[in-house]
């Protein structure tokens, strides 16, 4: 009885050891922000919500742990976005993470060079360059993957 025991435990280890060798763990992968639009406005304050994709390229289910991102317009902080809240991410999928931060509106304003402020002025649209630089962990099988986020687009708003 001991020995088939035994030969059930190194059999399973070898099919484990197989599987990790011939389906290896890849890290999920950022790949874009869309949907970046105000929310609302309260004073000189701009709720501003998007939506970040990621992919997860494993046959194994992950956990979102957390997202740090930093927002700049011009090279000027204007921002940041800083969520924990745990989310399955399933297997071979693309994932959205709803992000949401705050913008102080003058600040946003003192960011732009006079000729941004000028043209975002005649115009009725007004267009701001708009950056994330930051961060989002995951859990796999026990292992937290810290994954690297940068991303440009432009804020647009009347």
């Amino acid at each position: 009885m001991s020995k088939k025991i035994i030969i059930l435990a190194v059999i399973l280890a070898l099919g484990i050891t197989a599987w990790f060798v011939f389906n290896p763990f890849k890290e999920p992968t950022f790949i874009t922000i869309r949907d970046i639009e105000i929310e609302k406005m309260e004073g000189n304050i701009a709720s501003i919500k998007a939506i970040a994709v990621f992919n997860n390229p494993n046959n194994l289910d992950a956990t979102l742990l957390n997202t740090e991102l930093k927002v700049y317009s011009n090279s000027a902080y204007i921002g940041n976005v800083s969520q924990t809240g745990l989310s399955e991410i399933k297997a071979r999928s693309d994932f959205d993470i709803p992000l949401h931060f705050q913008v102080d509106l003058l600040k946003l304003g003192y960011s732009q060079s006079l000729a941004g402020l000028v043209e975002n002025a005649l115009n009725k649209e007004k267009v701001l360059p708009i950056k994330f630089d930051g961060y989002c962990r995951i859990k796999t099988l026990g292992a937290v993957h810290k994954i690297p986020v940068e991303f440009e687009d432009k804020l647009k708003f009347e």
